[in-house]
């Protein structure tokens, strides 16, 4: 069956116009987890790619880390500009025309990004990611589980993949997809979290995975 697609930059451009801060102010649950986890670790530089606006860098910023973002849109940005203190650099761009610079990080940490792109976009990231990573650092994604709420709404384009009613293209991973696509990553902790969506009265909480790569 045919499916009707919308151009990314576009649908995060006009929504970050529409309802700028549409998640709130505070970070995920799973960024202060993680930002907790990076300080343990010693870790200094973060890499953060689709940012948003910049409210999932606040816990890392907090405890003294230095945080890179990369974004698509720059509504999104000109938010963070005064959302975020000043030392938030971001590069305006797709993620999908990584790396933006040369430089190493000791942690990534990718929210809710993974389950946006198509296989070819998310074996692009992944190993992006991990060539951008110090040795002993860390990469975290954070993306939709098979038993979230939304999984198997909308048009069916192949295993786990849907089209939402929103024409927003969702790929849900569970535990055989995530080691196909991270096994030669070292992943080092599988975790299934149940997240609080930030922002948005009586909206369902999701079910997400946390999955952990060190190099």
């Amino acid at each position: 069956m045919p499916y009707k697609l919308i151009v990314m930059d576009d649908f995060w451009e006009l929504s970050f116009k529409r309802n700028t801060v549409m998640w709130g102010k505070e970070p995920a649950d799973a960024a202060v987890m993680v930002a907790n986890s990076f300080k343990v670790k010693g870790y200094d530089e973060i890499l953060m790619p689709g940012c948003g606006y910049g409210r999932n860098a606040l816990p890392f910023i907090a405890m003294a880390m230095n945080v890179t973002g990369i974004e698509i849109s720059a509504t999104a940005i000109a938010i963070a500009s005064n959302l975020v203190p000043d030392k938030f650099k971001i590069y305006n761009g797709n993620v999908t025309d990584m790396p933006f610079d040369q430089k190493l990080y000791d942690g990534i940490f990718c929210y809710s990004l993974l389950h946006l792109l198509n296989s070819v976009q998310r074996s692009n990231l992944i190993r992006n990611c991990y060539n951008q990573l110090n040795i002993g650092g860390s990469m975290v994604f954070v993306t939709l589980s098979t038993n979230d709420h939304q999984f198997g709404k909308g048009t069916k384009i192949s295993k786990n993949h849907y089209l939402s009613k929103h024409h927003i293209e969702l790929y849900f991973h569970d535990i055989a997809s995530i080691h196909k696509e991270f096994s030669d990553y070292g992943i080092s902790d599988v975790r299934e979290i149940i997240e609080p969506v930030k922002g948005m009265k009586n909206a369902s909480n999701q079910h997400l995975w946390v999955i952990t790569c060190t190099k």
